[in-house]
């Protein structure tokens, strides 16, 4: 089998959400999913996909559309030739990180996997678990609102929940907070995700407000690179504090440990860098007996189902829902993802690569550019 790469493609989608997503005031509503997926192909034929997830300027400083401009540029020009067998053994990645080495080397993966007839996850280590429980945002609003989406998605099966924080003052985020929990169905948890919008002294105010709610997680309550305000929190309050923003590369988690800023961890796949890297945080993280969420951006079912393969080989994850919902968010997908997920859990197949049926009829309809290498 000749296993050097012949051609790729990258197709830039944007898929309307079922309903908008309100995060902090730093993040703003968002309302598409906006993907470059990465499509493979090697001299023997064998397939595999990736899918680039920016997060923003403020998030992961790269955009779809600077994305897309570094594709025209050539920035994936380097594919061409590359055998992937080597890449894999060696764990390279692409050089600056970033959503655009995430699906280089989800589809890098995928592509080897296919090739050996075993799916993703054997790549990775040994299998810990075959499901993993979902959790359900929802957007920085009211308890009302809230709730409502609790008691519906309670009754598809889900139990964890994360409130989006950080957009309103705190008195009136407690006694959001406070109306939840006094109206809770049985069994459900909470956490709580500022996505960086208070300051220290928001952070301090809401974490003495809340100090007698179980909460599972808080996650950045500060900016992505205040580490001894996090670790301040940690030290003041006891409270379980989760790090997102704050956590890009293996040098940012190193810099995390070091300071002791957080006791989770919020990986995701298309922010961190692709599986290898991924996986190697959570390494970091489970040696100093930290541990990990599973997380997402506003994914499509490529890097949803990247994210589960390697979330079951995990022996360190958070024991809650974790974040496999995000294809549930969307009007539509160009994958079969969401058939992987039955009464709030995600169900891992064990089919050669990522294990995901791709519809081109589908990429085509909510094509936004385009560009081909061979």
């Amino acid at each position: 089998m000749n296993s050097q790469i012949k051609s790729w493609d990258a197709f830039r989608v944007r898929i309307p959400l079922v309903n908008p997503y309100h995060l902090s005031k730093v993040y703003g509503t968002i309302t598409h999913s906006d993907v470059i997926f990465l499509k493979i192909a090697t001299f023997d034929g064998t397939v595999g996909w990736g899918e680039a997830d920016p997060g923003g300027v403020k998030f992961t400083g790269d955009t779809p559309e600077s994305e897309m401009k570094s594709i025209h540029q050539g920035s994936l020009n380097f594919l061409k030739g590359l055998e992937i067998e080597n890449w894999v053994a060696s764990g390279k990645s692409k050089e600056g990180g970033g959503a655009l080495a995430a699906a280089c080397d989800v589809a890098i993966h995928d592509a080897l996997a296919r090739q050996k007839q075993i799916p993703v996850w054997q790549l990775l280590g040994k299998k810990q678990r075959d499901t993993i429980d979902l959790l359900w945002p929802t957007s920085s609003g009211s308890s009302s609102e809230d709730l409502k989406i609790i008691r519906e998605f309670n009754a598809r099966g889900f139990k964890t929940y994360m409130l989006k924080m950080g957009d309103r003052s705190i008195p009136d985020e407690l006694k959001r907070l406070q109306e939840v929990f006094a109206q809770l169905p049985e069994g459900v948890r909470l956490m709580v995700d500022a996505n960086q919008g208070w300051t220290r002294e928001e952070a301090d105010e809401f974490f003495q407000g809340a100090k007698d709610f179980p909460l599972i997680l808080t996650e950045q309550p500060l900016p992505a690179d205040d580490l001894a305000g996090l670790r301040g929190l940690r030290e003041k309050f006891g409270q379980t504090v989760s790090v997102d923003e704050s956590v890009q590369s293996l040098e940012s988690t190193e810099e995390i440990l070091e300071e002791d800023a957080a006791d989770i961890f919020s990986i995701k796949i298309s922010k961190n860098g692709g599986l290898h890297s991924s996986h190697q945080i959570a390494k970091m993280v489970a040696a100093k007996g930290k541990r990990v969420l599973m997380n997402s951006m506003i994914e499509l079912g490529i890097t949803q189902c990247a994210s589960l393969q390697l979330g079951c080989v995990l022996e360190n994850l958070v024991d809650c829902g974790h974040a496999y919902m995000s294809t549930l968010r969307t009007s539509d997908d160009v994958t079969d993802f969401s058939s992987w997920i039955e009464n709030g859990t995600a169900r891992l197949q064990d089919s050669p690569g990522l294990g995901l049926n791709v519809d081109f009829e589908k990429i085509n309809k909510y094509l936004e550019d385009e560009h081909h290498g061979s």
